[in-house]
């Protein structure tokens, strides 16, 4: 089994573009993902990091500089509550 900590997200999908685009898709929906493998949290992460409008959708400030990797993890796993969605 190949380690998780040293995998991207392409990578791990290179041979199958179609299932990368749904995963690149479907990991920024809030509530889809579950527990995190490290290459999903690294490429949320990234995501956010560009995308103010993905910040807001998954309850950060468009402005917020430190995206933490524990409320990352939990909005992945639990999405969030409509009183959270600002």
């Amino acid at each position: 089994m190949e380690r998780d900590t040293e995998v991207t997200l392409e990578e791990r999908y290179a041979a199958d573009p179609e299932l990368l685009r749904f995963y690149r898709k479907k990991l920024l929906e809030p509530g889809w993902a579950g527990e995190l493998i490290p290459y999903e949290l690294a490429y949320i992460k990234s995501q956010l990091r560009v995308s103010p409008s993905l910040k807001r959708r998954w309850g950060f400030k468009p402005s917020a500089k430190r995206l933490s990797e524990k409320r990352i993890r939990a909005v992945a796993r639990d999405g969030l509550s409509p009183q959270s969605r600002g």
